[in-house]
């Protein structure tokens, strides 16, 4: 099977995972909101953005070179000793966080004049089990064995939902210790023993000879894209916690019962993201630019045809959808935020293509660089604007804004050293038929704003429709060119066999 292909099948099986892993949200928000309440939701929220912030940072860059060199790997050896020196450097991060976590987050709540209680140990659970699950997945990841990966992905995000139904349903309703230890466990459950009886079975395990200067070499050019972890993740969560100063913990859940909804569209982009890297690495180490390049331009092309549609949809029946899951009332609250969420996650879906090729082209300070003009943006609109206008259509529309500077900086410095095409025509298709498709909507009594009918199946019927009527006038007028359409066929057939 050629490159093309197999990247083609890697991104439908990836692309079905990481639509599951998307769906995650939407249905542990209603389970928590219906059950808990709206701020017990909003702390979670806030609680899981602390331990995912401090997972992500424990690195400091010391898994660039891991990540970067593994897929030109062969063996077991020479796996081992890209493994060992960062994750050495991972526990003892991460030990001194814990610690950090265990005795100041109770003071977090304090900052924000709540006072919902939770056990701090949950928190730690939970860190460890982001950090044995970074591991596992990483390694199956780039050494291109992405069904281990998706079922790793997959699987934690299932166990946790399965768990968390069983409570409700078994035992009593859900408090917040209760959603935290559940979140940790699910975790180690199932990465620690694939980590001890899958990787390091591969590996091999032993004490790591430090090379400390290239290892500190290596951790400086990894270092910008911790930055851009950094400044990504304030983009991302940032406006949570001043929604939390400005408005309550109940504005939170309102606001995240709208980004739920929208972020279902960055599960392309993650996807991609994930996929991507491997075999680029390969291509522009073996002087294949051409060829990478238009790798990247079909996966840009892939993810604008989906989004543009999406973003329609998001704010027609966006709405509608979030009543239907939580409350009217939250969905009211974020009738805007939805669409206006879409449009951010967007700009922010093609950010995370552009950071994949920043990252086989060794221009890591160019993402960083571009979030970090994102959150000064994000941060210094919230300040200004939530303080005239307290609603959650504020940091929505703000982020909108924010990706979309993100998106232009990173595409002109990335552009000058890698060819991207947004193959036009096809985006002009695409927005038309998103005409089309927009119009039977409203002729179905959804209109942009508001909420029409909350019955589930009638609203999944009505997205279904549109769907397929929108893919129908894509196609019918020259959406998937001949080319594609022999590519798609064969896909299909080397799928089948």
């Amino acid at each position: 099977m050629s490159v093309g292909r197999s990247i083609a099948k890697q991104i439908l099986l990836g692309g079905l995972t990481q639509f599951l892993v998307s769906l995650r949200g939407l249905i542990i928000m209603p389970i928590i909101v219906k059950t808990a309440g709206e701020s017990v939701f909003g702390a979670y929220i806030l609680l899981s953005s602390i331990v995912v912030f401090i997972a992500g940072i424990s690195s400091f860059g010391t898994n660039y070179a891991f990540r970067r060199e593994l897929p030109s790997t062969d063996t077991g050896s020479q796996r081992c000793a890209l493994l060992m020196p960062p994750l050495t450097f991972r526990f003892f991060s991460t030990a001194a966080f814990a610690a950090v976590l265990y005795f100041g987050s109770p003071a977090f709540f304090a900052l924000l004049g709540e006072n919902i209680p939770f056990s701090p140990e949950y928190l730690i659970i939970w860190l460890l089990g982001l950090t044995l699950q970074e591991k596992a997945t990483d390694y199956y990841r780039y050494t291109s064995r992405f069904g281990i990966y998706n079922l790793l992905t997959l699987g934690q995000i299932y166990i946790h939902i399965g768990a968390t139904i069983g409570v409700v349903l078994f035992w009593h309703d859900l408090s917040l210790d209760t959603l935290l230890l559940l979140q940790g466990s699910s975790l180690v459950i199932l990465s620690l023993p694939t980590l001890i009886l899958g990787v390091f079975r591969e590996t091999g395990v032993n004490w790591p000879q430090f090379q400390w200067q290239k290892f500190w070499a290596d951790a400086r050019v990894g270092l910008p894209l911790t930055g851009e972890f950094i400044v990504d993740f304030l983009v991302a969560f940032g406006d949570r916690y001043l929604i939390g100063l400005f408005l309550s913990l109940a504005a939170v859940g309102q606001y995240q019962s709208s980004y739920a909804l929208a972020g279902l569209l960055a599960f392309l982009p993650k996807v991609l993201g994930t996929v991507l890297p491997p075999p680029l690495c390969r291509l522009w180490d073996e002087k294949k630019h051409q060829q990478a390049e238009q790798l990247v331009s079909n996966a840009l092309r892939l993810f604008l045809v989906v989004a543009i549609p999406f973003t329609a949809g998001a704010l027609i029946v966006g709405p509608s959808i979030v009543a239907a899951l939580t409350t009217p009332e939250m969905a009211f609250a974020g009738r805007w935020a939805i669409a206006l969420i879409a449009v951010g996650m967007m700009f922010y879906g093609i950010t995370i293509l552009l950071s994949s090729v920043a990252f086989v082209t060794r221009q890591t300070s160019v993402i960083f660089t571009a979030n970090l003009i994102a959150i000064v943006g994000n941060v210094a609109l919230n300040l200004v604007f939530l303080s005239i206008w307290p609603t959650v259509t504020v940091p929505a529309a703000v982020s909108a804004i924010v990706y979309g500077i993100a998106f232009s900086y990173a595409l002109y410095k990335v552009r000058k050293h890698f060819s991207i095409s947004f193959h036009w025509s096809s985006l002009i298709r695409s927005i038309l038929a998103t005409l089309v498709m927009s119009a039977g909507l409203c002729a179905t009594s959804y209109m942009p704003g508001t909420i029409g009918s909350t019955d589930l199946p009638a609203i999944g019927l009505t997205v279904l429709s549109a769907i397929i009527g929108y893919f129908a006038v894509f196609l019918l007028i020259g959406g998937l060119p001949t080319a594609d359409r022999a590519a798609l066929a064969l896909l299909i057939r080397q799928y089948r066999n």
